[in-house]
């Protein structure tokens, strides 16, 4: 078995669920369903038990709730990462879930190709936040509720971030085209895209968001 597999344990009291989630990810090259669940208990034993590189965690289960759970969860196994399911739109559910760790958020309804993105953006260490929750999300910054401006940062790729960087500090499409080897159309799309994601509109805001970034580190 190849090193770089990734190993996944999937937490949901639905047979069906399991199953099909099973199906999905042993058929991708690079991933294999190290475990199951559909309860807490039997969750926690079995994580501890396998050390899995990413634990699928439902936000409803019996009895608990993947958001008790998290905690333990990630006591138990400190290298494992979460990626919390829910088929709710709510981003109070995932501010609570990054605040405890959780490394992304995906609903149910998206469970195909968006959660083998998921997944892997997880494995190279970015946060993953589906698309669809980021209206939401961003509406929430003027009613006092907004998620930590890291998490929003984190929600870029890795190259979403090096535009922004390079944009912040005053780098042209061009020069960034040619420091990254890319074209000046795809630097634009990068930036846009960034640019949405965090809710900005405006070079003077992205700096301003930057220097937070690089306080907020130090």
């Amino acid at each position: 078995m190849s090193d770089k597999m990734i190993r996944i344990f999937v937490v949901d009291d639905h047979p069906v669920l399991l199953s099909g989630l099973s199906l999905l990810l042993n058929a991708e090259p690079d991933m294999e369903v190290a475990g199951t669940a559909d309860s807490g208990y039997k969750a926690l034993t079995l994580v501890k038990e396998l050390q899995p590189d990413i634990v699928l965690l439902d936000i409803s289960l019996p009895g608990t709730s993947g958001l008790v759970l998290l905690p333990e969860i990630l006591r138990q196994a400190q290298k494992t990462r979460v990626l919390m399911l829910t088929m709710h739109e709510d981003h109070q559910y995932l501010k609570e879930a990054v605040a405890k760790g959780a490394k992304g958020f995906i609903l149910k309804k998206c469970l195909d190709v968006d959660l083998l993105y998921a997944i892997r953006a997880v494995m190279r260490g970015q946060m993953y936040i589906h698309p669809a929750m980021m209206p939401d999300i961003l509406a929430g910054q003027d009613k006092g509720t907004a998620p930590p401006e890291e998490m929003l940062w984190l929600s870029l790729s890795n190259r979403e971030q090096q535009v922004m960087l390079a944009v912040a500090m005053g780098f042209t499409s061009r020069e960034i085209a040619e420091q990254h080897f890319l074209s000046e159309k795809t630097v634009a799309t990068y930036r846009s895209r960034a640019m949405a994601k965090l809710g900005l509109e405006t070079r003077a805001e992205l700096v301003e968001f930057v220097s937070r970034q690089k306080r907020s580190t130090k």
